[in-house]
């Protein structure tokens, strides 16, 4: 994918050095440009990517000097000198520190050959771990998710830029460094059992293969939760060398979705469960628990109420309804149906004396409560019970039955 146009500058007063050279094609994704001189020139050094300078017919140690001064950064330099040269040459030790190589002359045309073409797959080489290298910083830095890489004793070797941000520390403070200086955390507070990332590695590393973790960690003053993918990094023999692992921050995903569960299972205005969850709980019964308790529950007059005072002090008379409930049956299931109708459910095995009891302890907490309040006093409660031994295969009929019964209360009511 990339593109790399070399300048190439030929120094030497053999003419056919450079003729040899242009006659060798660019390897893919590469483009030659030759320049040359017989002498090292000041404004030409600069110029080039590659400089090969034979100095066989030239004061070596001053052409080097020359050269190793004006020539860029990054550029290379390939000497062609006689074995002569070659030792004085090794003398200028600070120059020598800008050399890539040193070919012994006579060079011949095969040999001019094989060592440029050489040249050009190690620069190739170099190339391609530059691209691979962009490559990988360029993805984990363009997410929003720490990346880390770490060696098997869980010394961090690189990590991307969400990572350093979350942790407040730059790269150079982070690179070799542990979990507990990373995250700020004491032993004796990891000992306790909250966070299990270290222990995890091991897994993955032991494993052998990629695994996935639900993580907690401490970042500032706050605990985030953690989705991890870990994967073991190997090494040229095969052995585990580390690890490389990605963590999504699903702190707020967990919490909107607990909330849209708890909306979707809740009624909005008094905060009980609705019919749904009911469902849900009774599939959710474990075999054996067949003895379950339904008691219907109805506000009398309750239309009356809307119709006289509006509709908020409907909303309080069904608010009081729920905290009536909540207090006088803390070990009930507890929702409000539709309306002003609610249910209670009980699991247990229980007798019919203990039912009644029940159900007349239920309508009178309901009564005493409305009866409390000038504008709700007209309130009052009509329940009714049914049980069940069969368990959850029989809770439709059980609900009807409840509900058949408060309504027969209800019209008892309404003949008194």
């Amino acid at each position: 994918m990339y593109h790399c146009n070399l300048c190439i500058y030929v120094v030497g007063e053999k003419k056919e050095t450079l003729d040899i050279l242009q006659e060798i094609e660019p390897l893919k994704h590469f483009k030659h440009e030759f320049i040359s001189s017989a002498e090292p020139r000041e404004l030409l050094t600069p110029k080039a990517d590659l400089i090969i300078a034979d100095l066989t017919g030239l004061n070596a140690q001053t052409a080097l000097r020359a050269l190793a001064y004006h020539m860029k950064e990054g550029a290379q330099l390939i000497l062609i000198l006689s074995k002569n040269q070659t030792e004085k040459v090794m003398e200028q030790a600070g120059d020598l520190e800008k050399v890539t190589d040193i070919w012994t002359a006579p060079v011949t045309a095969e040999e001019l050959r094989f060592r440029f073409s050489r040249w050009q797959r190690l620069c190739k080489e170099s190339k391609d771990y530059w691209q691979t290298r962009n490559y990988l910083d360029t993805t984990i830095n363009s997410v929003e998710h720490m990346v880390w890489y770490k060696d098997k004793a869980g010394a961090h070797m690189k990590v991307n830029d969400f990572f350093c941000r979350t942790v407040g520390k730059t790269m150079e403070q982070i690179e070799g460094r542990g979990h507990y200086y990373i995250w700020n955390i004491k032993p004796d507070d990891y000992a306790k059992g909250e966070y299990i990332c270290m222990e995890s590695e091991f897994e993955v590393m032991d494993k052998k293969k990629t695994c996935v973790f639900d993580e907690t960690i401490k970042i500032g003053n706050e605990m985030r939760k953690l989705k991890t993918y870990k994967s073991p990094l190997f090494d040229l023999d095969g052995s585990i060398m580390g690890t490389v692992g990605v963590a999504l921050d699903v702190t707020e995903l967990q919490m909107y979705e607990q909330m849209l569960i708890k909306n979707a299972n809740t009624d909005a205005l008094t905060g009980l469960c609705n019919r749904r969850y009911v469902y849900e709980y009774i599939e959710g019964l474990e075999e054996g628990q067949n003895h379950i308790t339904v008691f219907g529950i109805d506000l009398d007059n309750f239309k009356s109420i809307n119709d006289i005072y509006g509709h908020a002090e409907g909303d309080k008379a069904l608010v009081l309804a729920a905290r009536t409930l909540q207090e006088c049956m803390p070990d009930g299931l507890i929702s409000r149906i539709g309306g002003d109708e609610f249910e209670v459910i009980m699991l247990g095995e229980r007798s019919a004396e203990e039912i009644e009891q029940t159900r007349s302890m239920i309508g009178a907490k309901l009564d005493e409560a409305f009866a409390g309040d000038s504008r709700l006093r007209e309130i009052t409660a009509s329940v009714g019970a049914a049980h069940t031994d069969k368990g959850k295969e029989n809770f439709d009929r059980l609900t009807g039955e409840a509900d058949a019964r408060m309504y027969r209360e209800k019209e008892k009511k309404k003949k008194r």
